[in-house]
């Protein structure tokens, strides 16, 4: 179950205004994201996405079910769809990926 406090953010995601999405370079070590800004990882398996700060919205390609990661916490992704990081507020994050893997299909937008 979530918080009240994550629900409002989650809730507040969708009612913002979307922009179009921009090149984000690839980088792999510790990412600032500002409230409603999204990286995508086009070939996640393998690597494991740590929330240093703020909170996370996880959602993979084709399903069904998404994940809430907050500050402190980290995921590791077994799953080869792509993956969208949304940033609920303000966040941090990095991302340890697999051996060969890179995030060279990663794209930033403001949600």
């Amino acid at each position: 179950m979530f918080t009240t406090a994550t629900t409002a953010r989650i809730t507040a995601f969708f009612a913002a205004p979307r922009a179009p999405a921009t090149a984000a370079p690839a980088v792999s070590g510790a990412r600032k994201l500002e409230a409603g800004a999204s990286v995508r990882i086009a070939r996640p398996m393998g690597s494991t996405v740590f929330c240093e700060a703020g909170t996370l919205w996880l959602t993979f390609d084709n399903e069904p079910q998404d994940l809430i990661v907050e500050a402190g916490q980290s995921y590791h992704c077994t799953m080869a769809s792509g993956l969208l990081i949304h940033a609920l507020g303000n966040a941090r994050l990095s991302v340890d990926h697999a051996p060969g893997q890179r995030l060279a299909g990663a794209r930033t937008q403001r949600a």
